[in-house]
Parts: structure tokens; sequence; C-alpha cells
């Protein structure tokens, strides 16, 4: 065993010297954007400083960044928080407050690259992230094609449809909100009183390196619920926004046509999927060198793992990664997207059928290999027993054969 882990670490580390370039460019495409909001309650301990830990969080890479301007929102006022409203009157708030703020319009606005300097739209973005032929995608070219429609399908499908908006609630868990959301989630069903994988306990106030840090920040804890939603887009709103809400541009009607965009934003709707709550537990100071760390670290890994569970709740959630290798089989997920021992993925392959529309055909399943597990989770490379050999994670066959590097994988258990 000892010999094949050696193995597969040199191979590993060569397919990386190799394989970065192509790996990059192969993630670039076809991945779900996200676009991630946090409430803000000004009345709680630590308010600000779990504020500004989030604003320092990127969004994972297995993301394309959405992001709009704002990513802090006020959260939304209901006098007493009962048990029903966790997945009840909270959601509702929430997706009203999103809809006020035309959310969905917005989104679409960035997708179509609006350019007060050219009065339009284009078609920059959907081409980048979806590896178009751009001489396709010229909106009056493809409306009157059968293959340009068929493009235009096939990217709001593949692209505009995976745009998800994470509305995150993190919420410092002093003795009364341990008590509340605790009972609150169980009573939901919600994941929300494991702690964060790999974390460990930690106490007093004194870091190795000798940084005085205060009690309550080295026992930093909060719950993260957070709530899920998706950007409509069907054949009938592509319709009605390519017939009716594009701007060409350098026309003379420009300003006209995107005054009328303006006020149609709110036509464009969200869909509320679900939410999961997480408790972060006691997570390791290893690596914190100030209490901005510490805020940063806890933030961080609880909201990945919250990530990763509603990945488990919500296939359409679940991302793609490609191997980057068939000798060994490695690819760039591992603990930060909730990978174990016991999970499992299917290999798919990406093809296109006659119109150039994209289609996965599943070729076989893999698992990660006993001790081959990347930890890519934000700040491991400070943990115990951390290894810096292991730079992607190795996987065995269960089933199928023929893979090749570039094939995707996505998890199925």
């Amino acid at each position: 065993m000892e010999k094949l882990k050696a193995f597969i670490i040199i191979s590993i580390i060569n397919l990386i010297c190799q394989n970065l370039l192509f790996a990059e460019d192969l993630d670039k495409y076809h991945r779900a954007s996200l676009y991630s909001i946090i409430l803000k309650h000004p009345e709680q301990r630590f308010s600000d400083e779990i504020i500004e830990a989030f604003k320092s969080i990127p969004i994972p890479d297995r993301f394309n960044d959405h992001n709009l301007k704002h990513t802090v929102l006020n959260a939304p006022i209901i006098k007493e928080l009962t048990k029903e409203e966790i997945e009840g009157a909270y959601k509702d708030a929430i997706w009203n407050m999103l809809n006020r703020n035309q959310i969905g319009g917005r989104l679409v606005e960035k997708w179509f690259n609006y350019s007060p300097t050219s009065q339009g739209f284009d078609m920059t973005l959907i081409k980048k992230r979806g590896l178009y032929d751009a001489s396709l995608l010229d909106i009056n070219v493809a409306l009157n094609t059968v293959r340009g429609k068929a493009i235009l399908e096939d990217a709001g499908e593949e692209l505009l449809s995976h745009t998800y908006i994470l509305v995150n609630d993190i919420r410092y868990a002093d003795k009364t909100t341990q008590r509340n959301l605790q009972g609150f989630a169980m009573m939901a069903g919600l994941f929300a009183s494991s702690f964060i994988p790999g974390a460990s306990a930690v106490a007093g106030t004194l870091y190795t390196s000798g940084v005085q840090l205060n009690d309550l920040v080295v026992g930093f804890k909060v719950y993260v619920t957070s709530y899920l939603f998706r950007l409509d887009w069907n054949k009938d709103v592509a319709d009605h926004f390519y017939s009716n809400l594009w701007v060409e541009p350098e026309k003379p009607d420009s300003n006209e046509k995107y005054s009328i965009f303006k006020k149609n934003m709110s036509s464009f709707k969200l869909s509320y999927l679900g939410c999961t709550t997480i408790y972060s537990g006691k997570t390791s100071l290893a690596g914190v060198q100030n209490e901005s760390d510490m805020f940063r670290k806890v933030c961080t890994r609880a909201i990945d793992t919250s990530i990763s569970e509603l990945q488990k709740q919500f296939d359409e959630f679940k991302v793609f990664s490609h191997l980057i290798s068939t000798d060994p089989y490695v690819s760039y997920i591992g603990l930060k997207e909730g990978m174990t021992e016991e999970s499992k993925y299917e290999v798919l392959e990406m093809s296109l059928d006659e119109n150039g529309k994209t289609k996965y055909t599943r070729k076989g399943i893999i698992k990660p290999i006993k001790g081959m597990i990347w930890d890519n989770r934000y700040m491991a490379e400070f943990e115990n027993g951390y290894d810096s050999s292991i730079l992607g994670t190795a996987f065995e066959v269960v089933s199928g054969g023929g893979f090749y590097p570039g094939m995707l994988i996505r998890e199925i258990e």
C-alpha cells in the first residue's frame, strides 16, 4: 500500500506540472454560476467581524463568480423566529427581499454584459463560459438559423439555468443561539449538529506562535443557514428576452430598449430550492495569526460545508470536475467538497449532438482511494497530519472503463 501511495503521489506531482494549464482551461467551461450573499444582523455580537470575514471569502473555484455589486443585505426583521419559520416565513421574507431588489433581472443583465459605452448587450460572457462559436452567438444570426437557435437554447440550459443564489445567514453561536437554532434545525430535519470535517477542539487563549487571542475568539463558533435559489431561465423566458428585451449595441434606439429592459427586470424570477444549517463546532487554531484569521477560517469552512450539504440534497446543484489523468485517475476535488472514503462519482463523457447542444453519457463509476483524498480545505496546510504531497484526489474504478483525461465526474453518493 505504501509503495502504491508513493507511486500515486509522484504521478500526481508530475501530472500537475504537465497538466495544470490543461486542467485550468477545462474547468472554465460549463460550470454553474454562483452569487453569494450574507444577511447582516447588526444587533448580534461579532456581526461586523462576520461580515468582514465573509467579504474576504472568494466564490468556490468550482463555480463561476457571478456576484453582483452588493453581497451584504440586511436580514429580514421577524419579531419571533419559530421553528416553522426556518423553511417558512423567514425563507419567504428572503425570497421577497431578493425579488424587491430585482436580483433575477440583475443576474441576467450581468450574463449579457451590458455596456454603457456600447449601450447594449453582448455574448462575451456566454462565449467565455461555454466555449461557444462567436459567430453563431451573434443574435441576428442565431435567431434566424436552426443551429444558432440550438446553441442559444444550449447556453440557456447549461449556463443561465444553472445560476444560483446562496443566501447565508451566519449567526454567532452563543448559548442562546445554540439552543434555539439547534432545536429548530433538528425539527426541520436539517444537518445541524455535526462538526466541520477535520475540525478539532481547542482550549485556552494562547496560540503556539505566541499570538494572544480573546477567549471568545478562540471558542468562536457559528451556525450557518444557507438558502439556495436558482434563476428561472427556460425557453419561454429566453424567447421573450431575445425577442423583446435584447438591446442591440450602438443602435439609435439602444437607450429606449434598455429602458424597456430595466422596467421589466422584475419579470425575471427566482425559484427556491431549499436550505441547510451547519454548525461549525470548534475549529483548530492551526495557521491562525490574528483574530481576523480565526473569523475567516471558521466562516469559510462552514460555508464550504454548507455548499457540500446542499449539493448532496439537490442533484442539479452538484458540480462537475474533470479527470486530469487516468494513470492514475486524478481530479482536483477533495475534503472541501465533502468527499469521504465512501463517496462515489459517475464518469461522464460530454459530447455535442448534430445541432451543437451538449449531452452527457455515463461511462462508469469511480471512488477515492483510501488515504489519497486531497485536503483542499481552507488553511488545511497548517493542520496536523496534512500531507503536502497529495495535490489532487486519486480514484479507483468501481465499474465501467474507457476513461480519458478531460472526462467529467460528478458525485452520486
